[in-house]
């Protein structure tokens, strides 16, 4: 589990008898699952906490306080955040202001091993900022509740006197950017970038968290069809998904099909249903039911085998039946002439029937 320690400043954080560094880490601490005590030495002051349970992996939030001789540890699950960004460079000089940023708003910003990973991913998730190509989960569920992308633009970082900062906030669970906003940069400095940053993170996480949240479920005849809302493609039939609340406009499109689109609203805690009987385009042909597709590949397999022994009689007429090699004086010979032509004539009938079975399209 990857977990934000609080506590005193100053204060040597130890886990298991085994020292974890001085408050505030620099980087967030990994927590295997089981059960695990905490000790805090602050100048003459050491204080164990009773035992914390840790379940599974994910993002928590662990606040230490000292009280006269005791120590009170409160564990929290928070949402995990991932950082994007196109200047790599920047990461470590203003990801620890993100990290403060968001941990005021019960988010841990993700680090280290799990960040690497994640980021393995990253085009796919840049593309989500857009529309997502694919109805693949983006990030393990649970472990990564929003993906926020800071964009520097019109200048750049220490060498321009001012420049752009974007912010765009996406939320895993709804596919859906959150929020955006943005914000001048004067000067481009990597001090004034990280509070930007900052401010801007805690405006998009604020943003978000008091957004209202409802459920749309969509069904289609026949299922496989495409959801969007609001342009935005979610997902395929059958679907139930986690959506903000308001009105929104629903699509539900597949191939062949005359694309359905209503307004829904979407209430705060509620389920709204959609249920759509898509109508087959008068352009587009019916598949062709299964007995012609079987009935044709039988015919022309028969016709073929057919065309095959009326080639094999033509080709030995007049051959003698006695293994000579004169025509002219052997008997009796073979006279398959007839039979060669009626069976090559028979098979292409055959063949021919069993392709338009086939090739004509259904009514």
């Amino acid at each position: 589990m990857d977990v934000v320690v609080n506590g005193p400043p100053g204060a040597l954080l130890l886990m298991d008898g085994q020292a974890k560094g001085t408050l505030p880490l620099p980087v967030n601490l990994s927590v295997p699952a089981g059960q695990h005590r905490f000790r805090l030495q602050l100048g003459k002051q050491s204080v164990e906490s009773d035992p914390l349970n840790f379940q599974g992996s994910g993002q928590a939030e662990l606040n230490l306080t000292l009280s006269a001789r005791t120590l009170v540890a409160t564990l929290r699950i928070t949402d995990g955040l991932l950082w994007l960004t196109s200047h790599e460079t920047l990461r470590p000089l203003i990801a620890e202001s993100i990290a403060q940023s968001a941990s005021k708003h019960h988010a841990v910003l993700i680090s280290g091993e799990r960040e690497k990973q994640y980021l393995r991913n990253q085009t796919e998730i840049l593309k989500c900022f857009e529309e997502c190509g694919s109805s693949a989960p983006l990030l393990p569920e649970g472990q990564v509740s929003y993906a926020l992308l800071v964009q520097i633009e019109n200048g750049t970082p220490d060498a321009s006197p001012s420049c752009l900062v974007r912010a765009s906030l996406l939320d895993i669970r709804t596919r859906e950017v959150s929020a955006r906003t943005e914000e001048p940069a004067t000067p481009c400095r990597i001090a004034e970038l990280s509070a930007v940053s900052a401010r801007l993170t805690s405006t998009l996480l604020q943003d978000t968290l008091t957004r209202p949240r409802g459920t749309i479920s969509v069904t289609s005849n026949p299922p496989g069809a495409r959801v969007r809302i609001d342009g935005r493609w979610i997902g395929m039939t059958p679907l139930q998904q986690e959506v903000f609340s308001g009105t929104r406009v629903i699509e539900v499109e597949r191939e062949k099909y005359v694309t359905q689109q209503q307004k829904v609203t979407i209430e705060s805690g509620d389920t709204a249903t959609v249920q759509a009987a898509l109508v087959r385009l008068p352009s587009a042909p019916l598949p062709r039911p299964l007995w012609r597709l079987v009935s044709g590949g039988i015919l022309i397999g028969g016709g073929l085998l057919t065309m095959g022994f009326g080639g094999a009689a033509l080709g030995i007429h007049g051959t003698c039946q006695d293994s000579s090699k004169d025509a002219a004086t052997c008997s009796p010979y073979y006279n398959t002439q007839g039979v060669g032509i009626g069976l090559l004539s028979a098979g292409a009938i055959l063949t021919a029937g069993g392709a338009l079975m086939i090739a004509i399209p259904s009514r």
